[in-house]
């Protein structure tokens, strides 16, 4: 069947064609001497004619009154949804019906829950809100997101980030009423709808590329950790397809005025400072204003034209943040934000199970090179809370 299809030519839906017209192998995967050839193929499908009506519906479908429309330039590339199952080992999520760039109303939602939690949070997240020591750390416990305690979730958000971003029910339900706080399960007063392709805004309307991820220790990966890193491990180039940097998303919200005003502003920052999608340590899926489009990011890929200094090494001590990319066998990793790298915590287990991604701890380096750093957890440390960028309301 798969033959019969390989003599149709390449369909113009780029997630058939990167699916389903994959040309395989024997072992069900794109051989390496095809796959250069096969991803600039991709890398020159067009989106279709058709899309740019579909869009325009789609933004049509939006009330003026409380939902909200805005566009983002993408400053460095974007992949989303490198962790599907693919021919190519690295997943790719599209619009199922054009097969355009989208980036799901999901990840956005999930993005922006570490976000609020990360930066505005309280420095001291075990205190409960009217235990904290001023003000200051009273008003920040209410951008707090769920407490978790062993796999059980002990105590619910604030009430700001509960009306953005919803709640669960939690154990400390009945004391968080007792003092008049928001407490059990609540939907969340705003939706994230998928961002979308603009279209047009791709040169010849194509806004894919072709890109490599390079594993650079693969026997640790393979190894589930039972072999360390090291500095003579062959590196493992792995061709995928990305969303070019210049193509712009447009973003839709819906609910109250009031409140996705708010989620608008925090949603931009969070997708200028941190980014969405996969390979974000790297400047990946950093989005800015149009009128910004030329000043990328700090960390973005364009940016670094020398290879990176890291100023650590093996023994230090240092700061680091929990980032929600995960090994392939399911451990932690963490950028060390000073340099910019980021790597496996090779003791996973150890890391306590209510820290959660945009937490930051204290741990030792492992072993650094120019391109990665790899981590331990120690047995004991002090771990603080990032507090608000500078000029964040």
């Amino acid at each position: 069947m798969r033959r019969a299809l390989e003599g149709l030519g390449l369909p113009g839906h780029l997630a058939l064609a990167y699916d389903a017209w994959a040309p395989v192998g024997p072992e069900g995967k794109v051989p390496d001497a095809e796959r250069g050839g096969w991803l600039a193929k991709l890398a020159a499908l067009p989106v279709s004619p058709d899309y740019s009506h579909a869009f325009a519906r789609w933004k049509q479908s939006f009330r003026p009154s409380g939902d909200r429309l805005f566009e983002l330039v993408l400053a460095a590339r974007l992949l989303v949804g490198h962790g599907n199952s693919s021919a190519s080992d690295v997943g790719l999520t599209v619009h199922n019906t054009w097969g355009v760039p989208v980036i799901p109303g999901s990840a956005l939602k999930g993005l922006l829950a570490h976000y609020v939690d990360a930066v505005y949070g309280p420095d001291n997240p075990e205190r409960l809100p009217w235990e904290q020591p001023d003000e200051e750390q009273r008003e920040r416990a209410r951008y707090q997101g769920v407490t978790w305690r062993d796999r059980r979730i002990e105590r619910g958000p604030g009430d700001l980030y509960r009306a953005l971003l919803g709640a669960p029910e939690a154990e400390l339900d009945g004391v968080m009423r007792d003092r008049g706080l928001g407490a059990g399960a609540f939907r969340g007063l705003v939706t994230f709808h998928d961002a979308l392709y603009v279209p047009g805004s791709a040169p010849e309307d194509k806004p894919y590329a072709a890109d490599v991820l390079t594993v650079h220790q693969k026997g640790y990966y393979d190894s589930a950790g039972a072999s360390w890193p090291n500095d003579y491990d062959s590196p493992n180039p792995v061709g995928v397809l990305s969303v070019r940097p210049g193509v712009h998303m447009c973003f839709a919200l819906s609910g109250p005025p009031d409140w996705t005003e708010l989620t608008e502003r925090l949603l931009r920052d969070a997708l200028e400072q941190w980014g969405v999608g996969a390979k974000t340590s790297s400047g990946y899926g950093r989005l800015v204003s149009p009128d910004r489009a030329g000043a990328l990011p700090l960390g973005s890929a364009q940016q670094r034209t020398e290879p990176v200094q890291p100023g650590i090494k093996a023994g230090d001590r240092v700061q680091a943040v929990l980032l929600e990319e995960r090994t392939k066998k399911g451990g932690w990793k963490a950028r060390h934000e000073a340099s910019g790298l980021s790597g496996p915590i090779q003791n996973s287990r150890d890391v306590p199970s209510s820290r959660k991604p945009g937490d930051r701890v204290t741990l030792v380096v492992s072993s650094v090179s120019a391109q990665e750093v790899a981590f331990r957890f120690p047995t004991r440390t002090h771990s603080a809370r990032p507090r608000p960028k500078e000029g964040q309301k």
